[in-house]
């Protein structure tokens, strides 16, 4: 199993400290590197990247692979120093190797550096791979490289980089890590399998994953080499899967003690197994264990199933869903049946919600179906699914019960509520709403599911309902609750409506708000808990939108319970998309687009990362990374299905459009959401898109259309307010002001919506204020500002222009480096000559011609350009935002490429450091 050099993540040379200083002259002492590992761990790889480090420091490499047919060895005697040797595989390698080896290393001169790579597994002693008392010199430097597994991190990264941010996640990274057991080759295999497939998580998470082949040799070539009694231990591990105790293994082996002990010895010693913990054995790769299943006989298999369900229900506590899947792969299908009855009757039943999933798969393919069995079982799934994270297999198959007959009214409501529920907050799709009130209908006997479900219609985050049909849900929740008298039920009822109180910024006090919430304890019932944390979860999300920082960190600080972690690790993923969001407005990004993209595929975190990626995208001017995540116009409810998302979304692509001057995308865009606001009823999250949809009027020349949203949005603060929201509503009025030529007015209210950022916390929407501020100080009075400024008078001009510094000065800061950009060619336009200090450094850029300032480096305007090329903005946008003709821009590229030697603008430096 060889490797590549794939990694996934930068990782620092093993034991390149010792290898400088063994290679730094004649003088030093000869040195061995001694570079063990199991199959497909690497050692390939760190040889020839010690190799590329010799070759550096002018050392000649030589290498010899004795198990390939290299059978004559290197003549080393008019090799001069400093020299690197590597002799790979010796534990493969011919008779005659390892004393010649021996010899060398007796004979060895200053400046050689030995390395010696083998499998200890595959050696007659692991310790000693020259053989014992191999007689080394004394001043032989030795060294011992041990390769093992990667850390799931490493994993995570190489996901992430074969896949793309769409299709990795980290719960699929773990799952290959897992599979893997971390082996570097394996993982790498697998990926190249999922790069293939076009649903990566989905066939990752197939009961029965293939072993790549190249996993399955070297598990063939392990096998036979063991005994008998060896190879029936790995069999029996095979069967019974990971964690198996070694009592568990003889039995189903059919070996007695001494056997069997002697056995596991020698399965431990080949590296095909490993001790997990105390009297816990496994494969070292668990995908290994489909490998060697694959290749028995049906006969050998079955009876090994047999004996695993015969072993397991031996024991105190029974795993009747791992019995129900060895007696129908033993092909004992009345105890098959049996034990599904008692699995579906078994708390523990959904440890394994992957298992529980097959369980279920196979019930249904029969046509003497258990019913009451599958409707029991599929209920306990239902339950364990909303709290945790389900893969799409699970809704799958319980949209498969949803169509048995023999399900009670009731079974089937609980089903179809908890599968809506997971449709829509989970998995993103607009049936789960349908789903949901089909459930209310359904659950007529269970006043306690139907609140759960008309809360759930209740939420306003969802854009399916209006805010009327909130409330509307919510009445029948209150009343459904109200006429049970049940103290969970009017729990629930009560934090749904403060949801929606904190969701459109109310200002009279309703009861259920978070901060009259009690906080969820691990003494309290699940179900309590659940609603305690969900309505947390929900308000935090919705203080970020409008502006609350503060409350939203209490928020999420309150939701994140060691119940919540335990029991509904779903909730916490959206926590931590929601802290995503939350930082974004600190101004906390650094990293954060790191974070981002790791987790845009994760359950619970996808929409977050998109939209965070989104707001990155357009400051840092990576538009192209934009136009990827952003989805097309009528996809955007399915994507972004939570409102306020789609609001964001929608306000981010009208400003990307207006700045590539695409007037009509701004139009059609601002349009559209101003109708799906309206629908809403929701004006606080207007905050989002209003602004820029009046920018996009304004630009097309509808200043009626413009005027009356404003007014539309103003009216529907009136009862509701946010931060954000209001912030947003002064910027609108700003933008009208400067429109109509009202410059100090425009600043007045681009100055007070700046404060209102600067109140709430929220650097990056502050600076834009600003930026706005200035620009109109600017235009206001620009001859005076300059005669003022220039006899010391600190006259308009001062104001103005510390706004735009301090602008530039965040956006810098942030990495916003398109605003900062945009900021500093406004400077350059407007501010009077010499007066910022913010452009002193662009003096020497405006030399006269024939004198080269900068001769091979970029000027501080070319830097500029070439970081929004390389962004993917077109030459004309370009020019826009720096304030240039297209043709000085197309020049300034052209000049810019010839000097860095780029072969496209994706390939242009982005920032001065690159340059």
């Amino acid at each position: 199993m060889a490797g590549d050099e794939r990694s996934g993540l930068f990782q620092p040379l093993p034991g390149a400290a010792f290898l400088r200083a063994s290679l730094a002259g004649a003088e030093c002492r000869p040195a061995l590197v001694l570079l063990e590992g199991g199959a497909g761990t690497g050692k390939t790889t760190l040889a020839a990247r010690w190799a590329r480090a010799a070759a550096d420091r002018d050392a000649r490499t030589l290498h010899h692979t004795p198990a390939a047919g290299s059978t004559v060895p290197p003549d080393l005697t008019a090799v001069e120093a400093p020299a690197l040797l590597v002799v790979e595989d010796v534990h493969r390698a011919p008779d005659g190797t390892v004393p010649w080896l021996r010899a060398w290393l007796r004979e060895a001169r200053p400046g050689f550096v030995t390395v010696v790579s083998y499998r200890p597994a595959e050696l007659p002693n692991p310790a000693c791979p020259l053989g014992l008392d191999p007689e080394l010199p004394p001043a032989l430097r030795i060294r011992r490289e041990r390769l093992g597994p990667w850390e799931r991190d490493r994993t995570r990264a190489l996901a992430l980089e074969v896949l793309g941010p769409e299709r990795s996640s980290e719960r699929l990274a773990d799952r290959l890590h897992l599979l893997a057991g971390g082996n570097p080759q394996t993982v790498r295999d697998l990926l190249d399998a999922l790069a293939e497939t076009t649903d990566a998580a989905a066939a990752l998470q197939d009961a029965e994953v293939e072993p790549p082949v190249r996993l399955s040799q070297h598990i063939t070539a392990r096998m036979a080499s063991l005994e008998e009694d060896a190879t029936a231990l790995v069999r029996a591990a095979a069967v019974l899967g990971g964690g198996s105790r070694e009592r568990d293994l003889r039995r189903v082996a059919g070996l007695g003690r001494s056997a069997g002990g002697a056995g596991l010895v020698q399965a431990l010693r080949s590296g095909l197994l490993e001790e997990r913990a105390p009297d816990r054995y496994s494969f070292t790769i668990p995908l290994a264990a489909s490998a060697v299943l694959t290749g028995l006989p049906g006969p050998i298999r079955c009876s090994l199933h047999r004996r695993a369900a015969d072993v397991l229900t031996r024991g105190g506590e029974v795993s009747w869903v791992a019995v129900a899947h060895h007696e129908r792969l033993g092909g004992r299908e009345g105890a098959w049946l049996r034990a599904a009855e008692r699995a579906a009757d078994d708390p523990n039943a959904l440890a394994d919600p992957g298992a529980a999933v097959s369980l279920l798969r196979s019930l249904l393919g029969r046509p003497d179906l258990p019913a009451r069995a599958a409707g029991r079982l599929a209920l306990g799934l239902t339950r364990n699914a909303l709290l945790t994270l389900p893969s799409a297999g699970t809704v799958d198959v319980l949209g498969q019960i949803l169509v048995l007959s023999q399900l009670a009214d009731e079974v089937r409501g609980e089903i179809r509520l908890e599968r809506g529920l997971v449709l829509n907050s989970q998995l993103c799709r607009s049936e789960g709403k349908a789903e949901t009130e089909r459930a209310v209908s359904e659950l007529r006997s269970r006043p306690d599911l139907r609140v759960r479900a008309l809360a759930a219609l209740a939420n306003p985050l969802s854009a399916v309902y209006g805010l009327d049909a909130n409330l509307h849900w919510w009445e029948r929740a209150r009343a459904t609750a109200e006429a049970s008298g049940d103290p969970t039920d009017l729990l629930a009822a009560r934090a749904v409506r403060g949801t929606i109180a904190v969701a459109c910024g109310e200002r009279r006090r309703v009861p259920g708000r978070p901060g009259r919430l009690p906080d969820p304890d691990g003494g309290l019932d699940s179900r309590r808990n659940e609603y305690l944390t969900r309505a947390l979860s929900n308000a935090a999300c919705c203080a970020v939108f409008n502006g609350d920082l503060r409350q939203a960190a209490v928020l999420l600080r309150r939701s994140a319970t060691p119940w919540a972690a335990a029991a509904a690790p779903f909730i916490t993923q959206c926590d931590r998309g929601t802290e995503l969001l939350l930082r974004l407005e600190r101004g906390e990004w650094s990293g954060l687009g790191r974070e981002s993209r790791g987790l845009l595929s994760g359950v619970g975190t996808r929409v977050d990362a998109r939209l965070v990626l989104l707001h990155l995208g357009l400051a840092q001017g990576a538009w192209e990374d934009c136009v990827t995540l952003q989805p097309g116009l009528e996809d955007m409810p399915r994507v972004f299905s939570q409102f306020p998302y789609e609001v964001s979304a929608a306000g981010l692509r009208i400003r990307m459009a207006v700045a590539r001057q695409n007037t009509a995308e701004a139009l059609a865009t601002a349009d559209r959401i101003w109708h799906r606001l309206r629908a809403k009823g929701v004006w606080v999250w207007a905050g989002h898109a209003a602004p820029w949809a009046v920018e996009a009027w304004l630009l097309a020349g509808g200043e009626e259309t413009a005027r009356a949203a404003v007014a539309e949005f103003a009216s529907g603060l009136r009862a509701h307010h946010s931060r954000t929201a209001g912030a947003a509503l002064l910027r609108c009025r700003a933008l009208l002001a400067e429109h109509a030529g009202k410059h100090p007015e425009a600043r007045g209210l681009f100055g007070r919506a700046a404060l209102v950022h600067e109140r709430t916390g929220a650097p990056y929407r502050r600076a834009l204020d600003l930026e706005a501020a200035g620009r109109c100080g600017l235009v206001a009075r620009p001859l005076e500002a300059e005669a003022e400024a220039e006899a010391g008078a600190g006259g308009p001009a001062e104001g103005p222009l510390r706004d735009l510094e301090e602008a530039l000065r965040v956006f810098e800061s942030l990495g916003a480096s398109w605003d900062a950009l945009r900021a500093r060619g406004t400077l350059r336009e407007l501010a009077p000559p010499g007066h910022s200090r913010a452009l002193a450094g662009d003096a020497a850029d405006a030399r006269g011609r024939g004198r080269p300032a900068y001769g091979g480096a970029l000027s501080p305007r070319e830097q500029e350009v070439a970081a929004l090329a390389a962004g993917g903005l077109t030459n004309r946008e370009i020019a826009g935002a720096l304030h240039l003709s297209p043709r000085t821009v197309e020049q300034h590229v052209y000049r810019i490429m010839r000097k860095t030697h780029a072969v496209s603008r994706r390939h242009l430096p982005t920032s001065r450091a690159d340059s």
